[in-house]
């Protein structure tokens, strides 16, 4: 057979023809042709398993052993399934007899390992037809070949990528014609730009600001220092840091540990089995900053709690229990500085000196009445409004055994801890230890590095790269405004219109309300938060509001949502099995009600922020 009709073999394939066309010629160039003749073994059982072979003419028998093996008590059986674990290859578990003259493809181990990480269906298949022979029941039926299809684009993309070509030049001539300077308005345009693509969701969130970041590099727009400002700041530092520590804390065993102790520890009553999934949230929040990161670390708990107490679907036990879960993902996101990923990006574009005053617990502190109003109306939500109609305990016996097999705390999980006490405790109290907490946070990545806790690998899959180039890309674009001094042109602006504002913190709250929600109904959040920073940002600081009072309330506001769209972890709850165990109208009320919520805690603020001094 030649190399021709060795491709056309594998591309007719029903399994391999499943294969990229990469890989399908990598197999091509891997697969050994190789011919036996009648009688001729191709291997024995026990042998070392190097080759995989695919038959392509002629007649193979496999044999498989006839006498039975009895099993006692205590063996273990299936252990093939382990084989793929071990740093040596397993052994064939059959003889592989010539019938009549065959040719056959073989490929090396090493070769089928490569593929099966890329096309996980690829080993399954092979495994599940070893199963079906050594059973002697009849081969698995192979799947179709799925065939791509060429997907028209989305009418919102139809209608965006015209827009984002042809709308920037025309801000750009716009603001050109204006008077504004030509640097301001090639900046411009690149906003306009970023904008759009953000609006009608043409590619990922993290890629706009990149790309306006290379451009104002390409053309010279400004300084290098200026663009890539973000990527040599302390947040740089502080996000590897947050997300070292949250990797680490989860996978050294710590968290589901944690997990089991408070189950067995709190009163086994429905409302404590809700407080206890918010409280983890909060705990979370002081080193993830991703409602979707602790919304995963979460599940797990809420479907252990789920599955112990069977409560009916759809009733008002079973929806508390997933708007508990949710709700510690996501309320005290605008409530600490390492909650919310565009906390610490908004944080970033206040003045140095507000920087040192709001780095740890004083952050909650400013916060407090919001906190302790939004913590309040969910515990009387959870005691009142979800009255369970029958309690199933919790397995404590269960859990105790569990938290038993796991035995006393190993190396890793004290190292997990001691490092959680100490950047927990260095954001509490900077003054203890007279540093910033992006250097707490840099002195616990270096720990967790050299300790091996953080290795290469989890540094490449645990932490949100994309993410943190999103959020230092926008710290270059705000840091471009500045010294372009386009924000002091926007307030000569629109000030005549915001003359209604006259210092007030009140009418500012109001403001505020109206800039950030009609963002977010266009705007992913983070992006919506950050634009509205820096939109309200300079008009907070002519009419005197506290820059971290204007940066709260842009997070607090951008936290409201009317549509499934605008909340990605609500999307990570539902693809979680919300629909099936919780009643959605119960869920979007709850919701909903905390939006005006939000609002009346703002202005319930105002006296005790006048209190603290920062109006």
């Amino acid at each position: 057979m030649q190399a021709d009709q060795f491709a056309a073999a594998i591309q007719a394939h029903p399994t391999l023809g499943w294969l990229s066309q990469q890989d399908r010629a990598r197999l091509l160039a891997a697969a050994e042709p190789c011919s036996y003749s009648a009688g001729d073994p191709i291997y024995q059982a026990g042998q070392s398993a190097q080759y995989c072979y695919w038959l392509l003419v002629g007649q193979v028998e496999l044999v498989r052993p006839s006498t039975p093996v009895l099993l006692e008590a205590d063996q273990v059986f299936g252990g093939e399934a382990f084989a793929d674990q071990l740093s040596q290859p397993g052994t064939y578990l059959t003889d592989a007899l010539a019938l009549t003259d065959v040719q056959v493809l073989r490929v090396s181990r090493s070769i089928l390992g490569g593929l099966a990480t890329r096309h996980p269906g690829l080993k399954s298949a092979a495994l599940m037809g070893l199963a079906a022979r050594l059973g002697g029941l009849p081969l698995p039926e192979s799947p179709p070949q799925s065939t791509p299809m060429v997907k028209s684009l989305p009418l919102k993309q139809r209608i965006g990528w015209p827009a984002a070509l042809a709308l920037p030049p025309v801000v750009w001539w716009l603001a050109d014609q204006a008077g504004l300077p030509p640097q301001g308005a090639v900046y411009l345009g690149l906003f306009s730009l970023m904008s759009l693509m953000w609006l009608f969701a043409l590619v990922d969130e993290f890629i706009p600001p990149i790309l306006a970041v290379v451009a104002m590099l390409f053309i010279d727009l400004v300084p290098p220092q200026v663009a890539l400002r973000g990527f040599y700041s302390r947040t740089f530092l502080l996000l590897l840091g947050v997300y070292a520590l949250a990797a680490v804390v989860v996978s050294s065993g710590l968290a589901y540990r944690l997990m089991l102790w408070v189950l067995v520890r709190l009163p086994d009553s429905p409302f404590w089995h809700r407080t206890a999934l918010t409280l983890f949230g909060f705990l979370l929040s002081i080193v993830m900053p991703s409602s979707n990161a602790r919304l995963t670390l979460l599940l797990p708990l809420y479907q252990e709690m789920d599955q112990s107490l069977k409560a009916p679907a759809q009733g008002p036990q079973a929806s508390a229990l997933m708007i508990s879960v949710f709700t510690g993902a996501t309320l005290f996101s605008p409530l600490l500085l390492t909650a919310k990923s565009s906390n610490l990006a908004a944080f970033t574009m206040l003045p140095s000196q507000v920087r040192s005053e709001f780095q740890g617990i004083e952050w909650l502190v400013g916060a407090a009445v919001v906190a302790l109003g939004l913590f309040a109306a969910h515990l009387l939500a959870m005691r009142f409004l979800f009255r369970a109609e029958t309690h199933r305990p919790l397995p404590a016996d269960r859990i105790r055994a569990q938290i038993t097999l796991l035995g006393p705390l190993r190396p890793p999980e004290w190292v997990a801890a001691i490092a959680f006490l100490v950047f927990l405790l260095g954001a509490v109290i900077p003054q203890w230890h007279q540093s910033q907490a992006a250097w707490l946070a840099g002195l616990v990545l270096v720990g967790l590095l050299l300790l091996g806790l953080f290795n290469k690998g989890s540094f490449k899959t645990q932490i949100d790269w994309p993410l943190i180039f999103f959020l230092l890309s926008l710290d270059g674009l705000m840091e471009a405004m500045q010294y372009l001094n386009l924000d002091d042109l926007m307030i000569q602006t629109i000030g005549g219109g915001l003359a209604w504002v006259d210092g007030s913190l009140g009418w500012f709250i109001l403001l505020a309300l109206m800039v950030t929600v009609a963002l977010r109904l266009v705007l992913p959040l983070t992006a919506g938060m950050i634009l509205a920073v820096t939109i309200l940002l300079p008009v907070g600081l002519s009419q005197g509001i506290h820059p971290w009072l204007v940066v709260f309330l842009a997070s607090l506001f951008s936290d409201i949502w009317f549509m499934p769209h605008q909340n990605s972890a609500l999307q990570q709850a539902m693809a979680a099995g919300l629909r099936s165990r919780c009643n959605e109208t119960l869920f979007f009320h709850y919701a909903w009600w905390l939006n005006p919520l939000r609002i009346v805690l703002a202005y319930a603020s105002i006296p005790y922020w006048q209190w603290l001094g920062l109006h």
